[in-house]
């Protein structure tokens, strides 16, 4: 197509030349027949109009030639543009029955490869065949072997006058009586390496005995009260138709209860950072007297804010006291996770600090590494402040935390063996065990029913936030009930009803509680916008 509109183009334009030369030569005749004329401006003679005529001449002919040369690229380009398109289809042509050879080859390898699938698929059949038939023949010869042997039996116990039981029985004596000298190389070669321990057996004995040493402890419970000044105040906190006290409840996680005493609010919550924050977040409401649900936001963000300092100074604190006040701030902010962290109703900050002072005692006494004893009981239960992200048993999570922290491979070596994991590999690591089991251990010191119910809310909590757009859970009422906020923007109302009810399902499938749990799902749409 394009060289068709160039040859046009160079047809059209050497017309137009040829149509302006002859015009020329035209207008060259009419001109010579005029007469001169004469005006009283001015004549115009033979002369001047020859040179004119000249001029245009001469600058017809550089437009013919012009266009000639223009006329005359263009065919040639029209010719270069025809070769390559012959080229072009010659090679298009090349390849494509070239394709067609590849594919008659492919065509006839498929066909080939069909037919011999066939004959393999025919000759498995035939083997499937007599296989079976062997199959029978063998069960038939297994059938005909149990008879025989049920013959030969019964006339072996004929002719030895014995039972097979008695048989067995004496058979047995025998045995023993050959073995007897063998077992007593044996006990004697125990003995020996019993005697060759005696040493640090009998330091891991005294050890053990010292576990009667104990102290008093109360556990903590899973509420705080807090005391308001007046009735003004109480209807602040609980608002025009509650929606304060919601709001509070839904921003902390927890649960506010009126006492049986008219001037206390209960703070119930199974997670001591929460109850943490709202204790502290009341309290400033309570003083501030500006009570509603932005208000209540402020101040709960601020209270968080505040808790995490709160929690780099209890691990500073908790680290001095154990010895070793020069750790890395990551360390510290995971010991002062110990503060608000519970253990069937034990503190573990407490109970971290307990187990240091134990095993300093007991490494002292044996003549062990004071200061490594001390540092496998601090960082013995690293694993229950693990992010929630890292899922697994504490001991081994706090191996993976330790190892990535630089611990010392005894340090780490103690995580593990305190739960008897593995082995421990030096007697420091031995006493964490010890230090450990005399902590916990003791009278009072844990409630297993306390650290069930926190383990049974912990894992309602986390089926609920594992659905897909779910901004926030929080179970309250002990467990009873659970609040799951979405996303608006991924979640709309429809979905809303499908979460509730595949989170119901999960929990009433996997978890095991008492009586019901009722699933709130709620989905809060907010506009903000500024007046400048």
């Amino acid at each position: 197509m394009d060289v068709f509109i160039y040859v046009l183009i160079a047809v059209l334009l050497i017309l137009f030349a040829v149509a302006a030369f002859f015009g020329y030569k035209i207008y060259q005749k009419l001109d010579h027949t005029q007469p001169v004329v004469t005006t009283s401006a001015k004549t115009v003679t033979d002369e001047d109009l020859q040179n004119k005529l000249t001029k245009v001449d001469e600058q017809a002919r550089f437009r013919l030639e012009e266009a000639e040369k223009r006329a005359q690229e263009i065919e040639n380009r029209a010719r270069e543009y025809a070769e390559k398109s012959r080229q072009q289809e010659t090679e298009t042509r090349n390849m494509i029955a070239q394709k067609e050879r590849e594919i008659d080859e492919l065509q006839r390898k498929i066909l080939e490869r069909e037919r011999l699938l066939g004959e393999r698929m025919d000759m498995m059949e035939q083997k499937d065949l007599k296989v079976e038939e062997k199959m029978k023949v063998l069960e038939h010869d297994k059938e005909g072997i149990n008879s025989m042997r049920k013959d030969l039996e019964g006339k072996l116990e004929q002719i030895a006058g014995l039972s097979r039981e008695e048989a067995k029985s004496r058979l047995f004596e025998e045995l023993d009586e050959v073995l007897s000298k063998e077992k007593a190389y044996k006990i004697k070669q125990v003995y020996d390496e019993i005697e060759s321990m005696a040493d640090e057996k009998a330091k891991i004995l005294l050890v053990d005995a010292m576990q009667r040493a104990a102290t008093d402890y109360t556990a903590e419970s899973t509420t705080r009260t807090i005391e308001f000044p007046s009735d003004e105040v109480k209807g602040r906190i609980i608002g025009k138709e509650g929606r304060n006290i919601k709001a509070f409840e839904r921003l902390t996680g927890t649960e506010l209860i009126l006492d049986e005493s008219p001037t206390y609010f209960v703070i119930s919550g199974f997670d001591p950072l929460r109850r943490e924050v709202a204790y502290n977040s009341l309290k400033v409401l309570m003083t501030d007297g500006r009570i509603h649900p932005g208000r209540i936001e402020e101040v709960v963000q601020k209270a968080k804010v505040d808790l995490a300092k709160d929690i780099r100074i209890a691990g500073e604190e908790i680290a001095f006291k154990a010895g070793f006040p020069n750790l890395s701030p990551e360390l510290m902010r995971l010991l002062g996770r110990f503060k608000y962290r519970y253990s069937y109703g034990q503190n573990q900050g407490k109970h971290i600090l307990e187990v240091v002072n134990i095993i300093g005692n007991l490494a002292a006494e044996l003549g062990l590494r004071v200061d490594l004893a001390k540092k496998c009981a601090l960082f013995h239960d690293l694993g229950k402040v693990a992010p929630p992200e890292m899922e697994g048993a504490h001991p081994q999570v706090g191996y993976e935390m330790g190892k990535k922290l630089g611990l010392e491979e005894e340090v780490l070596n103690g995580m593990l063996a305190h739960h008897q994991i593995v082995p421990p590999i030096c007697l420091e690591s031995a006493l964490t065990y010890v230090a450990d089991a005399i902590s916990g251990g003791r009278p009072g010191a844990r409630y297993t029913s306390m650290e069930n119910y926190i383990q049974r809310v912990k894992a309602i909590e986390e089926i609920a936030r594992k659905q897909k757009g779910i901004k926030d859970a929080y179970a309250i009422s002990a467990g009873r009930e659970l609040r799951v906020f979405v996303n608006p923007e991924q979640i709309d109302d429809a979905g809303a009803v499908m979460i509730a009810r595949e989170i119901a399902k999960e929990i009433h499938d996997t978890q095991v509680y008492p009586g019901t749990v009722k699933i709130t799902v709620i989905r809060e749409k907010r506009a903000v916008d500024m007046a400048m």
